[in-house]
């Protein structure tokens, strides 16, 4: 297994739906409260830009250079902050970040140590893939995780990160809103019989009831 950061999403199923800056504030707030990110989170407003930077390193899906989508970062002191820096923006991302042991682990990990955890919202005016497949053989019939997708089929595609199997999830193949949460470096939860629902309930419960929808799950490594 050649990994060194695993993410679990939490995807929204109507694929249309975008949440109000405060509920996003509430929601980060909540994970504050309830000690998902640990220490005292650092806090990041990020707003797409509409420019790429181009990279001479060979992207294995495209078979071309990596072109990377360039964002505004800043960052702000307080999750209240939020509404009014998200003003006027249609695409953009918040992420808190801390490093301790979290009151409420986000995912079920053998680790005693400190530990990152980075929960980020994603946020797009257009459906954006949150399939991650790994099968670079076949990973051009899939959009790749972020990427803008006008056409994807309803049906998430993952990759399982210890045995290399594929993953299929139903509605969860593109949004244009979803919840990252992040590990630290080289920390895999564990994963059985291809279940990817393993997101701690606490936190998926939260989440359906501050955003008032329902949610399927999937993940992102590499």
């Amino acid at each position: 297994m050649n990994l060194e950061q695993y993410s679990q999403l939490l995807i929204a199923k109507p694929k249309d739906f975008v949440p109000s800056a405060s509920q996003i504030e509430d929601f980060l707030s909540a994970m504050q409260r309830e000690r998902v990110v640990p220490g005292k989170p650092a806090i990041a407003f990020r707003t797409l830009t509409g420019k790429t930077r181009e990279y001479p390193i060979i992207d294995p899906l495209t078979e071309k250079n990596l072109i990377v989508e360039l964002s505004d970062h800043r960052e702000l002191k307080a999750l209240s902050e939020i509404p009014e820096a998200a003003k006027g923006f249609y695409d953009y991302d918040v992420e808190i970040a801390g490093i301790g042991r979290p009151k409420l682990p986000p995912l079920p990990i053998d680790f005693e140590d400190k530990y990152f955890v980075t929960i980020t919202c994603f946020v797009f005016s257009q459906y954006r893939s949150t399939s991650d497949w790994h099968d670079y053989e076949k990973v051009k019939d899939v959009t790749p995780y972020r990427k803008l997708c006008l056409e994807s089929p309803p049906q998430g595609i993952f990759t399982n990160p210890y045995n290399m199997e594929t993953i299929r999830v139903p509605e969860a193949g593109y949004a244009r809103f979803w919840l990252q949460f992040e590990l630290g470096k080289f920390l895999v939860p564990e994963i059985y019989d291809n279940d990817l629902n393993i997101l701690n309930p606490r936190i998926l419960a939260i989440a359906e009831q501050i955003f008032n929808i329902s949610f399927v799950q999937g993940c992102y490594w590499g």
